[in-house]
């Protein structure tokens, strides 16, 4: 996501938020704090429930010139930052700060960020996070922090609470500040963000119902699916205590969901992979095809028409009429489990293209697309899918495609519940390409002296 990759090249959306369901209503945005000249303000606002003497706040991220991984070095009694390179005998907890001991005002505290690449800010509820450093490349110095191990009780951090932001501010961007909420690895803690003077289509983003609702509508959603034995592991739980929800992928990696789920006949009764691919008679073997329209930026900028089909060794072959390079995906695996299958690169947002192709080419368009529209449940579609085909059918994801066959409609489901789950209660990115299918999560906007802050409220934690 953002925060991995820098600022995104997505213009902004004009698709307008789906309202949240539940009794619940967001909390107002914090006013404008007093402003540092070149520096992009952050108001922390702690309506967790708990007191802020046991709220910690850790900003990590990558830099503006050295492109080397940070901490945010913060000054409590200004609330400025420094992005302090890390190094092999850092620990997270040297950077880690409880909130009350940050400047308070607007209603919360503050800090201040210089200009950051990609940016993370963390919070802890109760207890600092404990993260390491380490080298990655034995020939040349690549440092890196080592993210919790969220699925592992052998993590030090395991039935710690915490979740994070994301967020970038860079001048050379387009746009300059940037924002998101992200669930792409799991659920954790409601936060809701603000971007004053955004030009995006919202100037807010992500979850702010209680913890314990949000945790009781992904249950009950789960509860609801014929395969629920499968969603209710997304709910991880230590003693009784609810930690965290997964994501999908994420829960396969860790061995708590079926690595072949959408292609496990003798567990289900269906498969879904045999229905639209790999199939005697499937929606997509030859001479049926899947239409598609992508715009690829290498090696130059061009949008391609794609008619693709599963061939009898049942690779997916894409070609175009309009010059364009056949793109191919192979045929489909149940092995090696868990991070080797068909099924983990869909829900994993990984390629089915091995080597991983450039970004920006033809076969990571056509690939994205196409898995995309899995995770959405739009395919099997005999519409042309394309970004503006997604965007346009929002209000069609996550529910159950008539093109299936009638086992496939009653069985499942076969698009990604966990993404439904959090989705219907707000704007937050749950998927690894979830981008294109919604916009509206990344605020963006100019930075602006004096008028661009931006806003995290931390939601309860009951």
């Amino acid at each position: 996501k953002l925060a991995e990759a820098g600022l995104t090249n997505h213009p902004p959306s004009i698709t307008p938020t789906p309202t949240p369901i539940g009794p619940f209503f967001p909390p107002p945005n914090p006013p404008p704090p007093p402003f540092k000249t070149g520096l992009l303000p952050i108001v922390l606002v702690n309506n967790s429930g708990l007191p802020d003497n046991q709220v910690y706040v850790l900003v990590t991220g990558v830099s503006l010139d050295s492109q080397f991984q940070v901490w945010g070095n913060i000054d409590t009694s200004s609330g400025v930052a420094t992005l302090q390179d890390v190094a092999l005998t850092d620990n997270s907890t040297s950077f880690s700060y409880l909130l009350s001991d940050l400047p308070a005002t607007s209603g919360g505290h503050v800090i201040y960020i210089p200009q950051i690449r990609s940016g993370l800010i963390w919070f802890s509820m109760s207890n600092k996070l404990s993260m390491t450093v380490v080298n990655v490349s034995p020939e040349i110095p690549a440092l890196q922090i080592v993210q919790p191990n969220f699925t592992s009780p052998a993590d030090v951090n395991y039935a710690t609470n915490f979740d994070i932001f994301e967020f970038a501010y860079l001048l050379a961007g387009a746009p300059q500040v940037a924002t998101d909420a992200t669930a792409v690895s799991f659920f954790s803690l409601p936060l809701y963000g603000y971007l004053a003077g955004a030009t995006s289509a919202s100037s807010n983003t992500g979850l702010y119902q209680p913890r314990s609702y949000i945790m009781s509508q992904a249950a009950a959603l789960f509860a609801t699916a014929p395969t629920a034995s499968q969603w209710n592991k997304l709910l991880l739980t230590s003693g009784g205590v609810t930690l965290r929800l997964l994501s999908t992928g994420k829960a396969i990696a860790a061995n708590l969901f079926d690595a072949n789920y959408l292609d496990n006949a003798a567990s289900y009764g269906y498969s879904y992979i045999s229905d639209i691919w790999t199939g005697a008679s499937s929606f997509y073997k030859q001479p049926n095809v899947c239409n598609m329209s992508v715009t690829v930026t290498v090696p130059s900028t061009a949008t391609y028409t794609y008619q693709g089909s599963v061939h009898l060794d049942n690779t997916f072959v894409f070609t175009s009429s309009d010059g364009g390079p056949t793109v191919t995906f192979p045929a489909p695996v149940t092995s090696p489990i868990p991070t080797g299958t068909t099924t983990f690169n869909i829900f994993s947002a990984i390629n089915f293209i091995t080597p991983l192709p450039t970004a920006g080419t033809a076969a990571d368009a056509v690939s994205k697309l196409f898995q995309e529209a899995i995770i959405a449940g739009l395919v099997p579609t005999r519409n042309t899918l394309s970004l503006s085909y997604l965007s346009s059918n929002q209000g069609s994801f996550y529910t159950v495609n008539s093109n299936l066959s009638p086992a496939g409609q009653t069985s499942g489901p076969w698009y990604d519940l966990y993404s439904k789950a959090l989705h219907r209660l707000g704007s937050i990115y749950t998927y690894g390409f979830d981008e294109p299918l919604w916009p509206q999560v990344l605020l963006g906007g100019p930075f602006t002296d004096n008028v661009t802050y931006m806003g995290i409220t931390i939601g309860s934690v009951q």
